[in-house]
């Protein structure tokens, strides 16, 4: 019994020590989990994502450096210089991916921050790592580039945008004698941004007759650059115009079809379906038939309403239906989505040439679902991801 007495007051130690011990961890956890906590984390994100910002400014311009030198197929530029373009390229194309992962706010604020932290931290050194390479590209073009042959290969490179674009004109009249302005504004848009760049190309060339240096030649290489994507983008704009015309009389009949065949189900069997079905599958097939009657005049706006009822319809019926009933809703979706994700990219691409970090982030998430969607082999995981590419950038419409 004295024994036992004697361990009482150490067993009582113990377990406050261990009382103590959990009580620290909890507090601990709960301010790592506070909302001052969640502040500190939403900041590092944001401090992670204007890191992104400027680098990916930096490799824009690096690459407007590389270009306005000649330099981005010479064979005669130096290896490292090329291995260090593709590295910066690498780490700006990680950087995006770092940071949607730290989207997720369901992490522990704490643990969010300090990743968020060392990304940043990560990102500012690739800057760095641009900017060195930049100071080494200027000493290799002084030693081995004439500012007048630089000169003379920018005006070259404006004549070669001009011969492979063409004047957008004639491609805008044919879009706007067929169609409403929703379906050629974007190709509108892109002209007018087009003829601006050039115009901007054409006064630092002139510039450059008196004054050929890398500043000069860089704002022509950085405006001819503008010139060609907003180029690209009224090509585009008409060819997807003229494919959305084609195929909008046949793709509005199948969704048709479709969706009496599904509304049909979710009469049938409302238990199986998602709640309200009915109504739903009603409201999208009044959608379709006020696309169908505008489709002539607005057949982009027809494809675009085909894939957005077939999204409803398959949330609607839920599990009412089969995996081999849904494989082929995924097979008749997925070229109409995947022309709605392409349209959707494409206008992004050509919509602002320094867009915020956030529509920056947006354009490079659908391009990494737009190939993945390319990629796939299973019908439903391509469908799933067009419709997440087209989903993340909307095109601007009206």
């Amino acid at each position: 019994m004295p024994d036992l007495a004697a361990a009482v007051p150490f067993v009582i130690a113990l377990v406050a020590a261990v009382v103590v011990a959990l009580v620290i961890v909890l507090v601990v956890r709960a301010a790592g989990r506070s909302p001052r906590a969640r502040s500190a984390a939403d900041e590092a994100v944001a401090g992670a994502a204007e890191a992104l910002r400027r680098l990916d400014d930096a490799v824009e311009e690096l690459d407007v450096a590389f270009e306005s030198v000649d330099a981005l197929d010479a064979p005669d530029a130096p290896t490292e210089l090329r291995r260090g373009r593709s590295a910066v390229h690498r780490a700006r194309d990680r950087g995006f991916i770092d940071l949607d992962a730290l989207d997720d706010r369901s992490a522990v604020p704490a643990r969010r921050r300090d990743q968020a932290r060392r990304v940043g931290e990560e990102l500012d050194a690739s800057r760095a790592r641009v900017d060195a390479l930049g100071e080494r590209l200027d000493e290799w073009a002084a030693a081995g580039r004439s500012p007048s042959a630089l000169r003379d290969a920018a005006r070259a490179r404006r004549d070669a945008i001009l011969s492979a674009t063409g004047d957008p004109e004639p491609l805008l009249a044919a879009l706007r004698q067929r169609f409403d302005a929703s379906d050629w504004i974007d190709a509108q848009r892109a002209a007018d941004a087009a003829a601006a760049a050039l115009s901007d190309a054409d006064e630092a060339l002139r510039d450059a007759e008196t004054d050929p240096s890398p500043a000069v030649l860089r704002r022509a290489t950085a405006a001819l650059r503008r010139a060609e994507r907003h180029g690209r983008a009224v090509e585009d704009a008409h060819r997807i115009a003229l494919q959305a015309a084609d195929n909008a009389e046949e793709e509005l009949a199948a969704a048709r079809d479709e969706l009496d065949a599904a509304l049909a189900i979710a009469v049938a069997r409302p238990a199986d379906c998602a709640p309200s079905a009915e109504e739903t599958l009603r409201a999208a097939l009044e959608e379709l038939d006020a696309a169908a009657a505008a489709a002539v005049r607005r057949p982009r706006e027809a494809i675009a309403t085909v894939a957005r009822v077939r999204e409803t319809r398959d949330h609607a019926l839920g599990t009412a239906v089969n995996a081999r009933q849904r494989l082929e809703a995924a097979r008749a979706a997925l070229p109409g989505t995947l022309a709605c994700a392409r349209a959707a990219v494409a206008a992004a691409e050509a919509r602002d040439d320094a867009p915020p970090i956030a529509d920056r982030r947006r354009l490079a998430r659908a391009r990494h679902e737009l190939a993945a969607a390319r990629a796939a082999t299973d019908a439903a995981e391509a469908l799933a991801n067009a419709r997440a590419a087209w989903h993340a950038v909307p095109a601007a419409r009206g």
